[in-house]
């Protein structure tokens, strides 16, 4: 039963992020999900369905994703799927409550399906892939690659952090370094441990060709 049903959703899922940036496309959430599913196999921790489906389901409605025309309202699809009412509420609580702007709202109830989803996104975020992603969001929002002179942001708000056109470097700061630090489970702290330190290596490369280059500045 379970299987048809991630199934179905895998093709609602694709058809809503049909001709997304490659950012946050179904590729992303291919990899979200194998990486729930395994930290769920350590974990052990939580309900499987409801990890793996809240794992397929977490971009639909995110802000930063331009959706294809289509109907993707989640609530009503889900109820067509034939989910129980609170199966339901279960996906609803995951993706309202995954991204990273929510760190700047009310704290939210931790449960094991959305501390494990949440690690899983943001893992994606960090390492070679999270810097390729990053890039990427960036040049799609016509954000610069790097501002000099101009620090990173501190955010209040997740409508502040919603409307930000911080540099990609400076995103960094804002968010990428701080996931590791903000993962729910020790199977997730671990997993992020390596990718922290590429990234840290990445921008410890990136401002020395920076400097470089100023400093062979013939004026």
């Amino acid at each position: 039963m379970y299987r048809d049903l991630l199934v179905q959703t895998e093709k609602f899922v694709k058809a809503c992020l049909s001709g997304v940036e490659s950012g946050h496309n179904w590729w992303h959430i291919y990899r979200v999900r194998n990486n729930a599913m395994y930290i769920f196999s350590i974990e052990k921790k939580g309900d499987p369905f409801i990890i793996e489906m809240g794992s397929l389901l977490h971009d639909i409605g995110d802000y930063k994703i331009q959706f294809a025309g289509i109907n993707h309202d989640l609530r009503d699809f889900l109820v067509d799927l034939g989910l129980e009412g609170n199966q339901i509420d279960k996906l609803i609580y995951i993706v309202d409550h995954i991204s990273f702007k929510s760190s700047f709202g009310p704290e939210c109830e931790h449960r094991p399906e959305l501390d494990i989803v949440q690690d899983a996104d943001r893992l994606d975020a960090m390492g070679a892939i999270g810097i390729a992603r990053a890039f990427n969001y960036g040049g799609f929002k016509g954000h610069e690659i790097y501002k000099p002179g101009i620090k990173p942001k501190t955010y209040k708000t997740p409508a502040e952090y919603e409307s930000s056109d911080s540099s990609t470097i400076n995103h960094f700061y804002e968010k990428l370094l701080k996931l590791k630090d903000m993962m729910n489970t020790e199977t997730g702290k671990n997993l992020a441990e390596e990718r922290h330190r590429y990234m840290e290596g990445f921008l410890k490369q990136f401002f020395a060709e920076w400097n470089m280059a100023d400093s062979l500045n013939p004026g």
